[in-house]
C-alpha cells in the first residue's frame, strides 16, 4: 500500500508534541532544565529548613538558592554583555559574535584579531570570577545580615520570643597549522565552553563558591555542613540526570539521539523504504547503515595513522573515484587554515554506500541541530559532539532492526515512526526521572543528611544564625 509522506510527516511531528521539550535536555546551553531543577531545589531545601528550624532559616534557604540560581544561569552573560559593550568602545570594534573553541575540524580563531580574542576571552573569565565571588562572598554576608535584621526585629516587636521557642534552621593537531597554540588558546576553549554551555557555567561558579562560602561560615558545624551540601550537589546537578538517563536506555534497549536528528532519520529512512523492497532485517541494515570494501577501509586507516584529521586533497590523491562524495562531505565543515578538511568518521563514510552516509541526509542532520552554524566560520561546533550525533543515528537504526527481529516483522515506514515514537516518550520519562531524582537528592536527600552533621557536631538543631544573635 503507497504511504502518504507528507501526511506521515505531518503526524510524527504531532506525536511528538514531547520532540520539543525533550530536545532541551540536548541543548547544552538550554537553561529551562537547569531552572526546574533549581526551582524544585529551592522549594525542597526551604521546606527541609523550615520543618527543622522554622521561617528564619527557610527565608535564607530562599534568599540563598534563588539569588544564587538567578547569577549561575544569567549572571555571567550579563557581566559578559557588559563587557562587550565596553570593549565595543575601547576596541572599536562592533561584533563580538565568534565563538573562542577550536578542535582538529573546526577552527574560528583564524585570521581573527588577537585584541579581540583575549579581549573576549578575559571579559568572559572575569565575568565568571564576578559571579563567583559574588555567590561565594558577598550573598552569605548579604543572606547573614538579613537573617540578624529579622532576628533583632521580632525581638524588638515582642518580649516573649526567645531563642529557645525557635526551631532549629534550618586542539591537538592542527596547533602547527593555524597558529601556535598555548596556555592562552587554551582559555579561548575554557572561555568557549563557559559561554555555550550551562553546566559548565554552574560548575565553574560552583568550585568558588564551595569556598567563599567555607570561608564565610559562622561556625564549625556550618564550616562543614555548607563545603558536604555544596560538593555533594554538583554531581546530581551537573551529571545525575544524564547518568539515569543512559543507564535507563539501556537497561530498555532504547536510543539517546536527539529529536531532531531522530525526525531527520525517520525522514529518510521512510521516503527510501517507500522505494525500497526489503524483505528481511539484514537487508535494511546494509541498505542504511552501508557496506565497504574492506580495502578501502583499510586505506582510510592508514590514511589517519596518527591524524584525527586530513586534507580533502590527501583523501582525494588515495579515492579519486569517490571525488564528488567526497567534496560535499568535506562541505560539513568551514575550511581549516585554508584547507577542506575531513575527520576519519566522515571518510568511512565517503567509501561506504548506505543511506545515512549520504552527505545529503548528514547536511540536513546538522543544518537542523545547528541551526545552520555547522557552515559558519565564526562557530564552533565541536568534532566530538558530529560524532556523538553520527553515532545515535546508526545505533537507532540497530534499535530498528533488533525490534524488527525481535517481533518477526518487515521493516516499512509504519514500523520505523512507531519505533521512533516510542523512543521518544521513553526519553521523555527517563529525563523527566532523572530530573525528578536530582531534584530529591539535592531538595531532600543531601539537607537530611546536612542536619544529621549539624546533630552530630553541635548536639543540636539549632541554627546558627539564631545562635549567633543572641551572642
Amino acid at each position: 500500500m503507497k504511504i502518504n509522506q507528507s501526511q506521515n510527516k505531518l503526524n510524527f511531528q504531532n506525536v511528538s508534541l514531547l520532540s520539543k521539550p525533550l530536545g532541551m535536555f540536548y541543548n547544552s546551553n538550554a537553561t529551562i532544565p537547569t531552572l526546574i531543577i533549581e526551582s524544585g531545589v529551592t522549594s525542597g531545601r526551604a521546606y527541609s529548613a523550615y520543618k527543622k528550624s522554622g521561617k528564619i532559616e527557610a527565608s535564607e534557604r530562599i534568599v540563598e538558592q534563588g539569588t544564587s540560581a538567578i547569577v549561575w544561569l544569567w549572571g555571567v552573560q550579563m557581566l559578559q554583555k557588559l563587557g562587550e559593550a565596553i570593549g565595543k568602545k575601547i576596541l572599536k570594534r562592533d561584533d563580538f559574535d565568534f565563538d573562542l573553541g577550536f578542535d582538529y575540524l573546526r577552527n574560528p580563531l583564524e585570521n581573527l584579531d588577537k585584541k579581540a580574542l583575549k579581549f573576549k576571552t578575559a571579559n568572559l573569565l572575569l565575568s565568571t570570577v564576578i559571579a563567583t565571588l559574588f555567590i561565594g562572598f558577598g550573598l552569605p554576608k548579604i543572606n547573614h545580615l538579613i537573617t540578624r535584621n529579622k532576628l533583632k526585629k521580632q525581638k524588638q516587636n515582642s518580649n516573649e520570643i526567645t531563642v529557645n521557642n525557635q526551631k532549629n534552621i534550618t586542539f591537538n593537531e592542527f596547533k602547527n597549522k593555524t597558529q601556535n597554540i598555548s596556555f592562552t588558546s587554551c582559555l579561548y576553549n575554557f572561555a568557549n565552553v563557559l559561554e555555550n554551555n550551562s553546566t559548565v557555567r554552574l560548575l565553574a561558579t560552583d568550585t568558588g563558591v564551595i569556598g567563599g562560602r567555607f570561608l564565610n561560615a559562622r561556625s564549625k558545624s556550618e564550616r562543614v555542613e555548607n563545603p558536604f551540601r555544596d560538593i555533594s550537589s554538583i554531581y546530581f546537578y551537573l551529571f545525575s540526570t544524564k547518568h539515569t538517563v543512559k543507564l535507563l536506555n539501556k537497561l530498555f534497549s532504547n536510543t539517546d539521539i536527539d529529536p531532531k536528528v531522530l525526525s531527520k532519520t525517520v525522514e529518510i529512512l521512510k521516503k527510501r523504504l517507500e522505494k525500497s523492497n526489503l524483505t528481511d532485517s539484514h537487508n535494511f541494515l546494509n541498505k542504511v547503515l552501508g557496506r565497504a570494501n574492506i580495502d578501502d577501509l583499510r586505506k582510510v586507516d592508514e590514511l589517519f595513522k596518527g591524524r584525527k584529521s586530513i586534507t580533502l586533497d590527501e583523501f582525494k590523491e588515495v579515492f579519486s573515484n569517490f571525488d564528488i562524495k567526497a567534496d560535499l562531505m568535506s562541505k560539513l565543515q568551514p575550511e581549516l587554515a585554508g584547507k577542506q578538511v575531513l575527520s576519519k568518521i566522515q571518510a568511512q563514510d565517503i567509501v561506504k554506500s548506505g543511506w545515512i552516509s549520504e552527505p545529503k541526509f548528514l547536511h540536513n542532520v546538522m543544518d537542523s541541530v545547528t541551526k545552520g552554524a555547522y557552515k559558519q566560520k565564526n562557530r564552533f561546533i565541536s568534532a566530538k559532539k558530529v560524532e556523538k550525533i553520527r553515532q545515535s543515528i546508526e545505533e537507532f537504526i540497530i534499535q530498528v532492526e533488533e525490534r524488527a527481529k525481535k517481533k518477526d516483522c518487515v521493516i516499512d515506514s509504519n514500523f520505523v515512526e512507531k519505533i521512533a515514537k516510542n523512543n521518544i516518550r521513553k526519553n521523555f520519562v527517563f529525563y523527566a526521572l532523572g530530573t525528578a531524582i536530582s531534584i530529591y537528592a539535592l531538595g531532600f536527600l543531601i539537607p537530611k543528611i546536612q542536619y544529621k552533621i549539624r546533630r552530630k557536631l553541635t548536639n543540636s538543631d539549632e541554627f546558627v544564625g539564631i545562635k549567633e544573635s543572641n551572642k
